[in-house]
């Protein structure tokens, strides 16, 4: 005896996906490091940038991602369909040379918030390896 079901497809809502692109981009590793820098003073530049930057920046990926949904080449074919090849080229360039300095930038940065997290403040500067 077989059973019929309908076979259901989840969709990914505008929320979701606004908030997928939040969380990958806003990095919450950044709140600790901000509150051992300015303390509770960090809140505000938290709310002013997520008003002036990571909303928008949600919308903008948003858009392109419904707009573009068949192409499945990301960010590069999004910008080839929008303004051309070279442009594509250039922005998918600094898309990756940008993470770059950003694992140095982890990678630096994690130690000052494990240090605080086991001797209570910042000694980094105390740290060297191969004499450096």
């Amino acid at each position: 005896m077989g059973s019929c079901t309908a076979h259901r497809t989840k969709k990914l809502t505008l929320i979701s996906l606004i908030l997928m692109i939040f969380t990958s981009v806003f990095g919450f590793n950044n709140i600790p490091r901000s509150f051992y820098l300015m303390g509770y003073s960090a809140i505000p530049w938290y709310i002013l940038s997520g008003i002036l930057f990571f909303i928008p920046y949600a919308f903008m990926m948003a858009e392109y991602g419904a707009a573009f949904k068949k192409e499945t080449g990301g960010i590069y074919s999004w910008m080839e369909k929008s303004v051309g090849s070279k442009y594509a080229f250039i922005t998918t360039f600094m898309w990756y040379a940008s993470y770059i300095i950003w694992m140095v930038n982890m990678s630096s940065g994690i130690w000052v918030i494990v240090s605080t997290a086991i001797f209570g403040n910042d000694l980094t500067s105390k740290l060297s390896l191969f004499g450096l």
